[in-house]
């Protein structure tokens, strides 16, 4: 028989050190292996191997679990949520994965920029709100391209002695979860030969996002009620020059998430790399080259470029920009939208896009880029966002990320808020598989059950808030006030340098953006009653009245000394105090242009050359 290469599942399923079939038993079972899947097995396998156990009357050393993830396509796939923060850029620090080698493959990120725009009014009549993200020499935070994140942390959990197993699915119909203490018996699907196995568990967890595979067997989901209950996102790919000079918002830099904020919603501009169409056997040779590079701890200046690995490797990276609008449900269209485009997402971003001259001027420069991920992936679609799942865990099993709940992009919760479920969850697997008996296993579960309740409200909230002060271009910018006030200056934020990989789950856990603090959600609710309408310019009066009780708010919360941070190198606009200052129109200084290729680099102390190009630079 002629030679026949292996497919991209074998090649991913090679690299399991305990072998390309699925083992008789794990003591923990994944299905699915998107980004929360990955964050959890890794989290959870780095601390059995490296945390001794306290409950253990052996001397003190670690015990390893076992701990495999199952997945029913061929390789990691195409997701949006592209934007990452600083609680993940912490995360990969503490797991020892370091910024120079994640700013070969995905693209900078220094904080967030809003813009907002009047609906009726004076085009140039609009607000912004700009915050910087961590310094380079902290931690990184990144725009990211999902399936190679989803494959960098898939190559990390390997080596870690996880298995992870594209190309099977787990039956979960056919799956005897556990009564008592007998465990679970998995039924797994081999995609590619169609053969049938099972294997035991004692511990199965549902990352199988909004499918919510285990949990939709328990209960049916939880919507919000109205417009609120949802939103509706349509998204698609460009490409544009990287000359952003005639970028039509002031200060606009694409190394932010920028994000342009609409009485109907908001739209984001994200500017990454994409690696698609490679072959995987050359991206995986890629990624074991730096991670081994990461592991040796080499100095950055010492990594190759981003182009230079492309030339090494034999691959194509091309700089692509996500954008994309998140609109209110009870936003009224045209009845005839066929002038707009052929299909539904095409036409309703086409038709708001119309409607602010700004944004009609943002699209100029950017061209849109037909089946970027395949045949039938121009335009985008996902509909109804919000929802919570009211079951989050069972008689042996536990649910993490989307499974548990989502709300909508704004914030970026979907990664960096919601992996607070997958470190809680990791943080309490040992336990679960050491306890002796069910009543112990049933309380942890218990514990992580009241974790979950308030997460996803406090996040719809959080949502609910913004897009109300959405509605006027002076109330706009109290949503980001309040987050970052509240979001970075609360007492695990102060410490956050502090953080090792022992610890960190403190933070990561305990934060979701300041929605979940008390002083937010009084303002938020108080906020919210004085805003409530339709996706509609807010009057005057009720603009001034928001503004003026979110500045006295804002001075009482701050005068309890509960929040800190230096928050005017942190925000353009804003003074030590948090107060706005319209001449304070400069923040710090984190990024710059390359004068080679013109791309943005993150700097840090210890860096010369452009991650994108190699050239040196002089800062």
């Amino acid at each position: 028989m002629p030679w026949k290469p292996p497919s991209d599942t074998q090649i991913l399923n090679d690299g399991n050190h305990s072998g390309s079939g699925v083992p008789p038993a794990s003591d923990v079972v994944v299905v699915g292996a998107g980004i929360h899947a990955l964050i959890y097995a890794i989290h959870a396998k780095k601390i059995s191997l490296d945390r001794p156990d306290p409950e253990s009357k052996e001397p003190p050393k670690p015990h390893p679990i076992s701990i495999t993830v199952l997945e029913k396509t061929p390789s990691p796939s195409y997701k949006i949520g592209e934007s990452t923060l600083t609680v993940f850029g912490l995360w990969l620090k503490s797991i020892g994965i370091e910024s120079h080698m994640l700013w070969r493959l995905f693209g900078p990120k220094d904080g967030l920029a809003f813009y907002y725009l009047s609906q009726n009014g004076d085009p140039e009549d609009y607000t912004s709100f700009c915050a910087n993200g961590p310094p380079g020499d902290f931690v990184p935070t990144l725009q990211i391209e999902r399936p190679v994140s989803e494959l960098l942390l898939t190559l990390i959990a390997q080596r870690m002695g996880v298995t992870v197993l594209h190309g099977h699915a787990v039956n979960v119909d056919k799956c005897e979860v556990s009564i008592a203490d007998s465990g679970s018996v998995i039924s797994v699907k081999d995609v590619e030969s169609d053969s049938v196995s099972s294997m035991e568990g004692k511990l199965l967890v549902d990352a199988t996002g909004r499918f919510r595979k285990l949990a939709s067997k328990h209960a049916r989901l939880k919507r919000f009620e109205g417009w609120v209950g949802s939103t509706n996102a349509f998204w698609a790919y460009f490409e544009s020059s990287s000359d952003e000079s005639e970028i039509p918002f002031s200060y606009y830099e694409s190394c932010n998430t920028n994000h342009i904020c609409l009485a109907e919603g908001w739209a984001w501009v994200i500017r990454l790399p994409s690696w698609q169409d490679n072959p995987l056997s050359k991206m995986v040779a890629m990624m074991n080259y730096l991670l081994d590079l990461n592991e040796r701890k080499t100095p950055g200046d010492q990594y190759p470029s981003t182009l230079e690995l492309a030339k090494k490797f034999n691959l194509r990276v091309r700089w692509v920009t996500s954008i994309g609008v998140a609109l209110r449900t009870d936003v009224v269209y045209p009845s005839d939208m066929s002038s707009y485009g052929s299909r539904e997402a095409e036409q309703k971003f086409n038709w708001i896009v119309g409607q602010y001259p700004k944004m009609t001027a943002l699209m100029k420069q950017h061209v849109l880029i037909q089946n970027l991920y395949g045949p039938n992936t121009t335009w985008f679609v996902r509909k109804n966002l919000t929802y919570q799942s009211p079951a989050v865990t069972g008689t042996g099993w536990i649910a993490i990320g989307d499974a548990v709940g989502f709300t909508n992009p704004l914030f970026s919760p979907g990664i960096n808020a919601s992996m607070g479920t997958s470190v809680f969850a990791a943080e309490l697997t040992r336990a679960y598989i050491n306890a002796a008996d069910s009543v112990t296993r049933t309380k942890l579960l218990a514990r992580y059950k009241v974790y979950c309740a308030d997460r996803i409200p406090n996040l719809h909230r959080m949502n609910v808030f913004n897009y109300l002060c959405m509605r006027s271009p002076q109330t706009g910018m109290l949503g980001p006030l309040w987050q970052y006030m509240c979001g970075t200056g609360n007492a695990n934020w102060q410490k956050i340098q502090s953080y090792q990989f022992d610890d960190v789950s403190e933070m990561l856990t305990g934060w979701d953006w300041g929605a979940n603090e008390e002083e937010y959600i009084a303002f938020a609710d108080e906020a919210i009653g004085l805003l409530a309408g339709p996706p509609t310019s807010l009057d005057s009066n009720t603009s001034y009245k928001v503004c003026q009780l979110s500045a006295r708010r804002v001075l009482e919360v701050l005068a309890t000394g509960k929040y800190k941070n230096n928050w005017a190198n942190l925000l353009r606009w804003y003074d030590k105090d948090l107060q706005f200052r319209e001449e304070k129109n400069y923040k710090a200084v984190l990024a710059e242009r390359c004068s080679s290729c013109t791309n943005w680099r993150i700097l840090r102390s210890d860096t010369c050359r452009c991650p994108t190009c190699g050239a040196q630079c002089l800062t």
